[in-house]
């Protein structure tokens, strides 16, 4: 059974993390786990996230998953990303270069990559487990 988004998170914004329907359920699990607590995103025209904000996290099938609160947004270039920052992204080995080596991946494929591009870091918190 898919869970239901409980009404006071109907309008939040839905995210999954990764790029495959797999790797989203995967950080889905580790949000849930307590293991992902961040996230960064390529600057755009979209609005900045605040802290405060709820967003819904939803796995590969865009199934609702949790709720987490965002705790702390800055902008932070790709290249001064820190080893404690892909910790808490929760990625892979959680290393530095694991996070370095996907990230610049995934980038290229939007052909995005520059070293020294801004990125949005985002820290949160889970709220509630659907």
């Amino acid at each position: 059974m898919i869970p239901q988004i409980p009404l006071k998170y109907r309008d939040a914004e839905r995210w999954s993390f990764g790029d495959t329907e797999s790797s989203a359920d995967e950080l889905a699990k580790r949000v849930i786990a307590g293991t992902k607590t961040a996230t960064c995103s390529n600057l755009d025209d979209d609005p900045e996230p605040e802290p405060g904000e709820v967003f819904v996290v939803v796995d590969g099938r865009n199934n609702p998953v949790c709720a987490v609160q965002l705790t702390e947004v800055k902008q932070v270039p790709f290249d001064q990303v820190t080893e404690q920052h892909a910790w808490e992204e929760g990625e892979g080995d959680r290393t530095l270069a694991y996070w370095r080596k996907e990230h610049q991946r995934f980038f290229e494929e939007y052909e995005m990559f520059e070293p020294t591009m801004p990125l949005l870091l985002m820290k949160f918190r889970m709220i509630e487990k659907f």
